[in-house]
């Protein structure tokens, strides 16, 4: 955090001070009043920065990441509007994003929580490492147009693995405009999933003598286990 303190023969004296030490001007401020003046004191002052809402951000990750005893890592920031995005670059980049994107989800989900509780208006906070979101969705628009395939061909609806909303959204605008399939959601809180139905049974070898297959898709890395 950018600081300093300052004195002056009144506060207003020793704020004008700390401003011009800080090159920032009122309204970019916080002030804290240590000594009030007097004919025999100066006033102190403790002038801080104020931090932007995407500062407010980097600060509570860097201290989660601290105290779950993290080492060799960097927290970048870029604001862009209405959006906050945080990149964690580090050596062990596998732990701060933990299993199918875990950890980053709940750092993030907390970030924003933290941020725009009590708090007009609203930021998006977008967490990332190593670029993790964009591989993610490209795996999950890949399966997506499998899926598709597969229910196309088979007839039967196919049940995905528990996700959450925002990977959900990925599956449903992938096959938002297909011809041959279906998606919603089903389930609540952590076991909430997409199901991709067929669409057109017309189009659809042999789906009236179908049953319903209860396919649940896992990931490479869970599958090898």
């Amino acid at each position: 955090m950018i600081k300093t303190e300052a004195t002056g023969r009144t506060v207003d004296k020793a704020i004008e001070s700390a401003l011009q030490q800080l090159q920032l001007t009122r309204d970019q401020v916080d002030v804290t009043v240590l000594q009030e003046g007097s004919l025999l004191k100066q006033a102190k002052v403790l002038v801080a920065k104020k931090l932007t809402d995407g500062e407010k951000v980097q600060n509570f990750i860097t201290e989660v990441l601290d105290k779950m005893t993290f080492e060799g890592y960097t927290v970048d920031l870029v604001e862009d509007g209405e959006t906050i995005r945080v990149d964690i670059k580090g050596d062990n980049n596998g732990s701060v994003i933990g299993y199918r994107g875990e950890v980053l989800d709940s750092l993030q989900y907390l970030s924003s929580l933290i941020l725009n509780n009590e708090k007009a208006g609203y930021k998006r906070v977008v967490l990332d490492s190593e670029n993790y979101r964009q591989k993610r969705e490209k795996t999950l628009v890949h399966l997506a147009k499998n899926l598709e395939h597969k229910v196309k061909r088979t007839g039967r609806p196919v049940k995905l693995e528990p996700m959450n909303a925002y990977e959900r959204r990925i599956i449903h605008t992938t096959l938002q405009d297909s011809r041959y399939v279906s998606t919603e959601s089903d389930g609540t809180g952590s076991n909430r999933h997409v199901i991709v139905s067929p669409k057109l049974t017309n189009d659809i070898l042999n789906a009236p003598q179908r049953k319903s297959l209860n396919f649940v898709y896992r990931s490479e890395k869970k599958r090898r286990r």
